[in-house]
């Protein structure tokens, strides 16, 4: 739909490693995930309208980043796309700390490195902009309901991670 296994190569703040063996498993969480979050972001009935109507001026506002003003806050999204690669992000650095192996879990080591605490890890500030964004986007959702009558999203909270 939105996101490719490109997005994630192209360096930058969401580059994570693709090697050969590594594109099949990102695929399947982009494919698994992308659909799961815009649905949590919308609700069911509006992700469907969303899907089907991509052009119509209210969603793509809300597709877009934007900022505004609105009674006493700011409302600032960094768009569904960049809100989809943190969550995607997030979701497969996560399941990275362990592999299954006909010995069960283990935790891979590498022979010239060595692991980030999760405490140091970017996952979880990734996940938490992203979360931002999916409120900033329920947040201009709500003030405009008009618009956006078969909304029915659900609460997203941030992740803590000490």
């Amino acid at each position: 739909m939105f996101i490719t296994i490109a997005d994630f190569t192209s360096g930058g703040k969401y580059e994570l490693s693709t090697g050969m063996y590594d594109t099949e498993r990102l695929q399947a969480y982009i494919d698994k995930y992308e659909k799961r979050y815009l649905i949590g972001l919308l609700g069911v009935d509006l992700y469907n309208d969303f899907i089907a109507n991509p052009a119509q001026p209210e969603y793509v506002f809300i597709f877009d980043a934007f900022e505004l003003d609105s009674d006493l806050c700011i409302i600032i999204s960094e768009g569904m796309k960049v809100m989809l690669l943190g969550f995607i992000y997030y979701e497969y650095l996560k399941d990275l700390t362990n592999q299954t192996t006909p010995n069960g879990n283990v935790r891979p080591l590498g022979e010239n490195s060595g692991e980030v605490s999760t405490l140091y890890s970017m996952m979880y500030t990734r996940y938490n902009e992203s979360t931002t964004t999916f409120r900033a986007i329920q947040h201009y959702i709500m003030l405009n309901r008009a618009d956006y009558t078969d909304f029915n999203g659900s609460k997203k909270e941030l992740a803590y991670w000490l």
